[in-house]
């Protein structure tokens, strides 16, 4: 009986069953939203062209039971294969914590909230006030139906690649000329094809993989740590299960970004 679900598999010819019943906010709507979270998931919980390896996930899923204590799930990963030994050599993260490694992408999340607000309260209540978890989206100034758009944007982290000084602010810091949005849930492990999110969510995804040095996503993690004093959101979450077709919208309600 829930809405249409999240991630949706966005590859050439994906299908999907279900017409929303909520309207996709645009990307001038969700900017105009304060941003009340940014976390970033292990592996790409969308599929789609560009980051299609499930590798990692079927390993993953194949020996969950054996899993060790304090890992995640892995979701797709954007290919490694033109990578060569010293853009996959091992760094140091002195901020990002657990299953943060040089060669394996992350779907950062950036969560924008009408009950969001910042820390002074006689502020304009756009502005922003990161924190871990998404508990200010949701319940922020007691409302019980904000507006929610979560924008999405994959990243590979490798030696060598492009410095980004502030991938914290959302995602306009890197191009996303090819993006686009749908009607959806929320994510997370705690959801899968029989457990549904009742959350009716407005989904931006970039289609791209983006390659960034781990000096600059380790900085991510020190702006959320020293700017915000956010430490949950400092670890990579587990990516949900790719939602089957019958749970997600249909391809005519997945269309370029506005």
């Amino acid at each position: 009986m829930a809405g249409p679900q999240t991630p949706r598999d966005l590859t050439t010819g994906a299908m999907g069953d279900r017409t929303p019943k909520a309207i996709t906010l645009t990307d001038t709507q969700a900017n105009s939203l304060p941003l009340v979270n940014v976390h970033f998931h292990y592996g790409a919980e969308h599929k789609s062209d560009a980051y299609s390896d499930g590798t990692d996930s079927q390993t993953y899923d194949s020996s969950r039971r054996l899993a060790t204590t304090g890992t995640v799930r892995p979701g797709w990963m954007c290919p490694t294969s033109s990578l060569n030994s010293t853009q996959l050599q091992a760094y140091t993260f002195q901020y990002c914590k657990g299953q943060v490694e040089v060669g394996k992408s992350y779907e950062i999340h950036y969560v924008h909230s009408s009950a969001g607000m910042d820390a002074n309260e006689t502020d304009d209540v756009n502005a922003d006030n990161l924190a871990d978890g998404l508990g200010g989206a949701a319940n922020g100034r007691g409302l019980l139906n904000p507006m929610i758009v979560v924008q999405a944007q994959i990243f590979q982290i490798v030696n060598g690649a492009a410095t980004v000084d502030d991938m914290l602010h959302g995602w306009t810091v890197v191009g996303h000329t090819d993006s686009v949005m749908y009607s959806g849930s929320t994510t997370g492990t705690s959801h899968d094809n029989s457990v549904c999110s009742p959350y009716a969510i407005s989904w931006h995804v970039d289609k791209a993989c983006h390659q960034v040095s781990p000096e600059s996503f380790d900085n991510l993690c020190k702006q959320m740590k020293e700017t915000y004093g956010m430490d949950g959101d400092l670890y990579p979450h587990g990516s949900r299960i790719l939602v089957d077709k019958q749970h997600v919208v249909q391809s005519q309600y997945v269309v370029p970004l506005q």
